[in-house]
């Protein structure tokens, strides 16, 4: 009975981090490049002990034009280097603009990382006969300048699922895999949506909090049990 209590209690918590979850991605309907979160599942580890999953559904969002010459969709597999204070941090956001210095960042000022480092325009005048142009494989050139070829680094879902509580790199040399050409386009002009589907989401949130009330239910009444056997005991 002890062990039925136990286990409705972790089927409680499983189900309430679900509820998180599936709020967290509503939260995100509206965030550029998001990826969905999946619910949490118990599996067995590499030496067989029990864990908590959730993984990372990476399946492409659709891409909207903007036809601002710095927002940058990834088509494919692949993510975005920009520098941060902590390291290098991996964005599938590529709603960049040029800082007053010259470099190349997203929203939040973070430089973006291109193979040669911190890309900076600064030295070119641009122009309307002068203008940035990015190509399918990440090449940078103002006019017929080229300036850098975007960094484009690549995740599987377990790394991705440590991303979202912030995995940084200490140095480019500690980003593990590079994408492959052939693996992505670059389409300048354009961003990601992100791969929320509210429908599914308000479905799983259904689902979720029928499980959480089962559950909970079930330690209610195991618990009751319990107390009736050791009243019973007493006798």
């Amino acid at each position: 009975m002890i062990k039925g209590i136990y286990h409705a209690a972790r089927s409680l918590e499983t189900q309430n981090k679900n509820l998180e979850r599936i709020a967290n991605n509503l939260a995100n309907l509206n965030t550029i490049g998001y990826k969905r979160e999946g619910m949490f599942i118990h599996i067995l580890n590499q030496v067989g002990s029990p864990q908590i999953k959730s993984p990372v559904d990476l399946t492409q969002g659709e891409v909207f034009e903007t036809k601002n010459p710095l927002d940058l969709a990834i088509v494919g597999v692949g993510l975005f280097v920009v520098k941060t204070d902590k390291g290098y941090e991996l964005i599938r956001n590529g709603n960049f603009q040029i800082s007053p210095e010259g470099f190349l960042v997203d929203k939040e000022g973070r430089k973006v990382i291109g193979k040669n480092g911190e890309i900076n325009l600064s030295e070119y005048k641009l122009n309307e006969n002068n203008m940035v142009s990015i190509s399918r494989n990440g090449e940078i050139k103002v006019g017929e300048n080229s300036v850098d070829t975007l960094l484009i680094a690549k995740l599987d879902e377990d790394r991705y699922e440590f991303r979202k509580e912030g995995l940084n790199f200490d140095s480019i040399s500690d980003i593990e895999e590079l994408a492959d050409e052939n693996e992505y386009q670059i389409l300048q002009g354009y961003l990601e949506e992100s791969n929320v589907n509210p429908i599914q989401e308000m479905e799983n949130m259904i689902r979720v909090s029928k499980d959480y009330e089962s559950s909970y239910k079930m330690v209610i009444t195991l618990d009751e049990s319990l107390q009736k056997s050791i009243e019973v005991g007493k006798i």
